[in-house]
């Protein structure tokens, strides 16, 4: 058995300006047959701020907060923040990009036996796209993390990766492309 409730707000009355955000909260019963107190509450708040610098560039963020309390163990935390700006040719609809960063934190105490998990990251991606001309399209994908974790019993561990990834599309019609994809 669970309830829930959720309160939404959206701002749109300037052309420049975008904002929103939304409450969600939840409350869970316990499960039968367990030997554990299974109850618990989640809240989660999302905020979105977007402002149109011209024509074609829009700076971006935002925030996701999730925080789930457990009534017989321990927490998990949850958040997200992101920036962005993107692109958009709007003049000849030939181009776009997406820029973002995202720094993620996540904690869990939900298991008392192997102690507070936690993971910290730092994602940086861009993507674009061209049209050159009308049968051709050509995108690409830059990405890169940055990850710090505990595990149970207190180990830490790092790592980053990197990845690429290019298309090249060929409209050959209504119904078909003909495509050449790559990533590493």
């Amino acid at each position: 058995t669970a309830t829930g409730a959720t309160l939404g707000l959206d701002w749109t009355r300037d052309p420049l300006w975008r904002a929103a955000s939304r409450v969600e909260w939840r409350r869970s019963a316990d499960l039968p047959d367990t030997t554990l107190d299974e109850r618990f509450t989640t809240t989660l708040w999302t905020g979105l701020l977007a402002r149109k610098i011209d024509r074609d560039w829009t700076l971006l963020a935002r925030q996701h907060l999730l925080h789930t309390d457990y009534r017989s163990r321990g927490d998990v935390q949850q958040s997200r923040s992101q920036l962005g700006l993107a692109w958009r040719d709007t003049d000849t609809n030939r181009g776009n990009a997406l820029a973002r960063l995202e720094w993620k934190h996540e904690s869990d105490a939900s298991n008392e036996a192997v102690g507070t998990l936690k993971s910290r990251a730092l994602v940086a991606a861009l993507s674009a796209e061209a049209h050159p001309s009308r049968p051709w399209w050509l995108s690409g994908r830059l990405a890169g993390k940055w990850q710090r974790d505990r595990f149970e019993g207190g180990v830490d561990s790092s790592f980053r990766a990197q990845w690429a990834s290019a298309r090249l599309v060929w409209d050959l019609g209504k119904r078909w492309d003909l495509g050449l994809g790559g990533a590493v």
